[in-house]
């Protein structure tokens, strides 16, 4: 459900049910809490990512190097890669979120809140196919560029690799993470997370713990991987952007703003180099689809093929008023296909200019 109330209370839970069939379970979920250097072809610096703006959308027509110019920062710019191999690719799709905001002055005080789902649920077969796709994009490219790719059969042969891989999962991943807002405002979200073809992968990989990267840190050090680059790859998609505001005397808001988008961040959306020459590669700026599959004051309406209720949110939003999201499942994965390229394309360019 994506409901917009006032003074909501949201249950805290430890950990997501398989399935989300009712409001009431996503909004215990979602309120579960928990407490650069630039590119040679200069990209700006690392620092934060930039605000999601909706109307700054990626046009596919352009050429990619200049587009990385814009999207692409770097932390530790890679140099020299010749040769990699893939040690975690990993696919997040965000499917819940919610929002609060409150205010207090004297004796009173307020609160705003929205919880939603993605409309009409998660096309999750037709996104698996779709993070496939890209991985396979991804190999084709790096040896289009004059990068070696390891084989995933060659790397399960070394037995550091083998030793590295018992800290690794195969079965998707829900991650539920606070996201980080102005005073008197809160927002989390909650994502699915896994690996095309079940390849092994780091279960935090869109934020890597101290454990994961010591990990890694250990297998590029044995001999047996000498001249190789491990690769990390993250990829978040997300289907709203919450927004809230708060504070003293400053009036409570909370909303949901519909629109796909590949995430900005060092946690949503990178690629990591371990070894000599590494570094990392992140999106500073939101690749925004020209074409919105949501609609928000339409008619409920959800175009896609099949049926299916996987990680599903309703599509109505409650104010005083109802209102009602349409979603066109088919153009989301066509976007999802497209811009997921693109930022294989940007990845790429970017590792190819400092060869």
């Amino acid at each position: 459900m994506n409901a917009r109330r006032d003074s909501l209370t949201l249950a805290p839970t430890r950990h997501l049910a398989g399935h989300l069939g009712s409001a009431l379970a996503l909004c215990t979920l979602l309120g579960a809490g928990t407490g650069a250097q630039a590119l040679t072809f200069t990209i700006g610096g690392g620092g934060d990512p930039r605000d999601v703006d909706f109307s700054q959308t990626f046009d596919l027509a352009a050429d990619r190097t200049a587009a990385a110019e814009t999207y692409i920062v770097a932390r530790g710019t890679p140099k020299g890669i010749k040769r990699v191999a893939i040690g975690s690719f990993c696919v997040g799709a965000v499917y819940g979120k919610s929002a609060a905001g409150n205010s207090s002055g004297g004796t009173l005080s307020f609160s705003k809140s929205v919880v939603g789902g993605f409309p009409g649920g998660l096309p999750a077969s037709e996104f698996l196919e779709s993070a496939e796709i890209m991985r396979e994009y991804l190999e084709t490219r790096l040896k289009a560029a004059g990068i070696e790719v390891v084989p995933q059969e060659r790397l399960a042969e070394i037995p550091a690799y083998q030793k590295f891989a018992e800290s690794l999962v195969t079965e998707p991943q829900d991650d539920g993470e606070d996201l980080k807002m102005g005073k008197g405002s809160s927002a989390r979200q909650l994502t699915w997370v896994f690996s095309p073809g079940k390849r092994p992968f780091i279960k935090d990989c869109r934020r890597g713990s101290y454990a994961s990267t010591m990990a890694m840190v250990r297998l590029i050090t044995d001999k047996d991987m000498a001249g190789i680059n491990v690769m990390s790859v993250a990829v978040t998609m997300d289907f709203a952007l919450a927004q809230a505001a708060g504070g003293f005397f400053s009036g409570a808001k909370a909303d949901l703003k519909y629109g796909q988008h590949l995430s900005p961040g060092v946690t949503n959306n990178t690629m990591t180099l371990f070894g000599e020459g590494g570094g990392t590669l992140w999106l500073k700026q939101a690749i925004v689809p020209a074409k919105n599959p949501f609609t928000e004051g339409g008619k409920g309406e959800i175009k896609r093929k099949g049926e299916y209720d996987y990680l599903k949110g309703t599509s109505t939003t409650t104010t005083t008023q109802n209102s009602t999201i349409d979603a066109d499942h088919e153009l989301w994965i066509s976007n999802a296909n497209a811009h997921m390229k693109a930022l294989v394309d940007m990845y790429v360019a970017a590792l190819a200019s400092t060869k």
